[in-house]
C-alpha cells in the first residue's frame, strides 16, 4: 500500500509526523499551563469565600454573646444553653448588615456552657453560599473529645450526680502579711506562702473555697519624759561645761545617738563610750557575675548592710569604731526639781523637759486597740494586717446512677430541673459531653 503524503499551497511536501506533533505540544501546553491557573483561582475564590464565611460566623457569635449578656440570658450552670435569633440580633442594632447578594442571613445560635467557656453552634440560613446547610453536607458521628478546629460545633451534655457531704475546718492561726504569697490563688485570695500550715482536711475530701478573715493587731511603745517644777537659768544640752553656766544637773543626763562606725579610732572623752566592731567589703554577683559593693567597697559593720542583697563579703577585714556622748542641762542659781521618767505630768511638776525622752519596749502584738483620746500625747501605736483562714470542702460518694442520662432523660429521673437539682447541696451534678460537628 502506497503511503500517502501531504503539500502546502505552494507544492512543497508537508511532514505529517511533525503537525502531529505540534498538536501534541498544543494539548500539553493547554493542560499543564492553563489548567494549573484555573486549580489556582479556584483555590482563591475558594480561601476567599472560607475568610469570608468566617467572618460573617465570628461577627454572629460576638453579637449574640453580647445580646444574650444585655438580655440576662446567658447561661450559667454547666452543660445549660440558650438559643438567639439571629434576626433580632439585626433589628436590634447588635449585629451590622452582614448580607450576601443583598439579603440579611437569618436562623439560630445555640449558645452552651461548657466548662469555663462557651460553644456556639451556628445553624445560619439565608446567606447565600455562607449558609450551613448549603455550606456543609451534614453532621459527624458523635465523638467524645472537643474538635476545636472545626468552624460549627454541637455538644450534646449528660448529667449523672453524686452525693454529698459539705464541711468546714476550724480558722487557722493568724499569718502575717509577710508570710502571705504575692499571687492571687485560684481562690480569689493570697493564701500563706507555706500552705501545708493550713489546716488539714480528709483525705478522701476536695476543697470547694478558702475563706480568709482579715483583722487588725496592735502594738504601742509609750514615751517618757522627766518632768520638773520651776523654769530656772539652764543651758541647752551638752557634753562639757558651757560659758555662762556654773553648775551640772546630774538629773537630766542623756546619751547621744550613736556615730556612723568608723576606720579612725576617735578622740577618748571622759563622757565618750566608744565600741568597735569588725568590719567586711560586702557586694552581690550581678547578672554577668561581677560583683556589686555596697557603698562603693568600704568597709561596713554587719548590722549596717542588708545582707539579704549584699549576701557575700571579702575575705578581708577591718576594726570599725563608733561612740556616743553623755550630755547635761548645766545652770546657774536653783536647781530644778527633776521626777523620774513618766508619761503623764506627776503632782507638782507642770514642766516636760522635751531633750530627755525614752520609750519603753514595745507591747505585744494584740487585737485590742489600746490607743484613745487620752493617751495620744504619750502613745505611739503600729498596726499590722492579720489573716486567717478556713476550708470549705466536700466528700463525695461513688456516682448514683449506672450511666450518664441527657437533660430531660436525667430531669424525669431525679423528679427535678437541673437548676433545681444543681443548687441542692447534699447533691452534686457531674456533667460530661459528646460533640458532633459539620462536616465540609
Amino acid at each position: 500500500m502506497r503511503r500517502m503524503t501531504y503539500v502546502d499551497k505552494d507544492g512543497n511536501q508537508i511532514d505529517q509526523s511533525f503537525e502531529n506533533k505540534k498538536l501534541l505540544l498544543k494539548f500539553f501546553f493547554v493542560f499543564g499551563t492553563v489548567l494549573p491557573l484555573i486549580f489556582i483561582v479556584l483555590i482563591i475564590v475558594t480561601v476567599v469565600q472560607n475568610k469570608n464565611c468566617t467572618n460573617i460566623y465570628n461577627s454572629i457569635k460576638e453579637a449574640s454573646l453580647k445580646y444574650a449578656e444585655d438580655q440576662d440570658k446567658l447561661p450559667e450552670i454547666e452543660g445549660d444553653n440558650t438559643e438567639i435569633n439571629i434576626g433580632n440580633l439585626y433589628s436590634e442594632q447588635y449585629l451590622r448588615s452582614i448580607n450576601t447578594n443583598n439579603t440579611l442571613c437569618s436562623g439560630t445560635v445555640k449558645i452552651t456552657k461548657y466548662k469555663n467557656e462557651y460553644i456556639y453552634t451556628l445553624d445560619v440560613k439565608n446567606c447565600d453560599i455562607c449558609s450551613t446547610n448549603k455550606r456543609y453536607k451534614g453532621w459527624s458521628a458523635l465523638q467524645n473529645t472537643y474538635p476545636k478546629n472545626k468552624a460549627i460545633v454541637d455538644v450534646i451534655p449528660y448529667y449523672n450526680y453524686y452525693d454529698r457531704q459539705i464541711s468546714t475546718t476550724e480558722w487557722s492561726k493568724y499569718y502575717e502579711q509577710s508570710e502571705l504569697s504575692d499571687e492571687i490563688s485560684e481562690y480569689n485570695i493570697n493564701l500563706p506562702i507555706e500552705e501545708n500550715t493550713l489546716p488539714e482536711i480528709p483525705a478522701e475530701a476536695t476543697t470547694i473555697d478558702i475563706e480568709a478573715d482579715t483583722t487588725n493587731y496592735y502594738r504601742y511603745v509609750d514615751k517618757k519624759w522627766k518632768w520638773y517644777d520651776i523654769e530656772g537659768n539652764y543651758s541647752e544640752f551638752s557634753s562639757e561645761q558651757p560659758n555662762g553656766y556654773e553648775k551640772i544637773d546630774t538629773n537630766t543626763e542623756r546619751y547621744t545617738q550613736w556615730s556612723e562606725y568608723s576606720l579612725n579610732y576617735p578622740e577618748e572623752k571622759s563622757y565618750r563610750s566608744i565600741e568597735k566592731t569588725t568590719g567586711y567589703k560586702y557586694y552581690y554577683l550581678d547578672e554577668s557575675n561581677k560583683k556589686v559593693y555596697y557603698k562603693s567597697g568600704k568597709y561596713i559593720a554587719k548590722e549596717e548592710v542588708d545582707t539579704q542583697k549584699y549576701n557575700q563579703r571579702d575575705s578581708e577585714s577591718a576594726t570599725l569604731y563608733r561612740y556616743r556622748d553623755k550630755q547635761w542641762r548645766w545652770y546657774n542659781g536653783q536647781k530644778r526639781n527633776y521626777s523620774t521618767f513618766s508619761s503623764v505630768m506627776p503632782n507638782g511638776k507642770p514642766f516636760k523637759d522635751l531633750g530627755i525622752e525614752v520609750s519603753t519596749n514595745p507591747s505585744s502584738w494584740s487585737a485590742e486597740k489600746k490607743s484613745n483620746s487620752a493617751t495620744e500625747e504619750y502613745r505611739v501605736e503600729e498596726v499590722k494586717l492579720m489573716t486567717r483562714f478556713r476550708i470549705n470542702y466536700e466528700i463525695l460518694s461513688l456516682k448514683v446512677l449506672d450511666k450518664p442520662l441527657e437533660k430531660t432523660e436525667f430531669e424525669s429521673n431525679v423528679g427535678e430541673n437541673i437548676s433545681e437539682f444543681n443548687s441542692r447541696e447534699d447533691k452534686k451534678i457531674e456533667v460530661t459531653y459528646k460533640f458532633k460537628y459539620r462536616k465540609s
